[in-house]
């Protein structure tokens, strides 16, 4: 084979690897693990492509926080909710996210805290 045709080989390769890819959480404010001295006003996500927000639950101690969403909302890599006012504890998000662009699906959590204060 030329060496050329294994170039080529190699970034069909890559092309396609990256358009079967997830939508996967990049960032999120509040970040993992973080411990906050203020309850947030907005619980955002970041993905690696756009995707929809098919569940997305906040709870503290096993009571669901209600959440605002909007049902049909064009696929985006950005999501910003608006929380209530949350009291001091220990929160878990879980979220499922469908990338816009093929349809699969994935899943993740995490929690942060919010101090009492003194």
């Amino acid at each position: 084979m030329h060496p050329r045709y294994g170039v080529v080989v190699m970034v069909a390769l890559l092309a396609s690897a990256v358009a079967l890819g997830h939508a996967k959480l990049v960032s999120s404010a509040p970040a993992d693990g973080a411990a906050l001295n203020v309850a947030p006003q907005t619980l955002n996500l970041q993905f690696s492509e756009a995707a929809q927000l098919a569940v997305l639950k906040v709870s503290a101690d096993g009571i669901a926080v209600p959440l605002q969403l909007i049902p049909d909302a064009k696929p985006t890599e950005h999501f910003s909710i608006a929380l209530p006012a949350l009291k001091p504890g220990v929160y878990r998000v879980e979220w499922t996210a469908l990338a816009a662009d093929d349809g699969h699906v994935t899943k993740g959590a995490f929690s942060f805290t919010i101090a009492a204060a003194h």
